[in-house]
């Protein structure tokens, strides 16, 4: 072999053993679950005025519950009437409720902050802590003083906890 085939060959295996050792870092970094898509998930509570969240939503397995607080900005007091045709729950993760409930309802004044949870009995498949959840989340709620009758709409992200 001439000196030139030698120095070309001895070029390409040094290529080759660094990009093997970048492939086994980044498969030992897959393996260890660091480039996890689902760990990266970040936590996040949209709901818009007049009703905003205050916070994240508290996602408990344990409980089968979603619960949110939110701030009145309305101006004036508003009224949450409980009932199952009052609000919606469309979970778009894995795990599907279909029979949620809400509680927390009532009358709430304006500046005040309020609960609301949503419990789910018959979460199916049983989620594990750290799983994702993704729902969007609307509810109905009342102007006390022209008695219409308004919707609140939001999303949820986050872990099981």
């Amino acid at each position: 072999m001439s000196k030139r085939g030698q120095a070309a060959m001895e070029f390409l295996m040094t290529y080759g053993w660094a990009i093997v050792v970048v492939l086994a870092a980044i498969g030992a970094l897959a393996y260890f679950g660091v480039l996890s898509p689902q760990k990266l998930l970040p936590e996040r509570t949209t709901f818009q005025a007049p009703l905003p969240n205050v916070d994240n939503a508290v996602i408990s397995r344990t409980a089968n519950s979603v619960e949110i607080a939110f701030r009145n900005n309305k101006g004036v007091s508003i009224n949450i009437p409980g009932g199952a045709g009052n609000f919606t729950l469309v979970a778009s993760s894995p795990t599907v409720c279909a029979n949620a409930v809400m509680t927390g309802t009532g009358t709430f004044a304006n500046g005040g902050n309020f609960l609301l949870k949503w419990d789910c009995d018959d979460l199916n498949p049983l989620p594990a802590v750290g799983d994702k959840f993704k729902a969007d989340i609307s509810f109905a709620y009342v102007n006390t003083e022209t008695g219409q009758t308004l919707q609140q709409t939001g999303s949820v992200e986050g872990k099981y906890s």
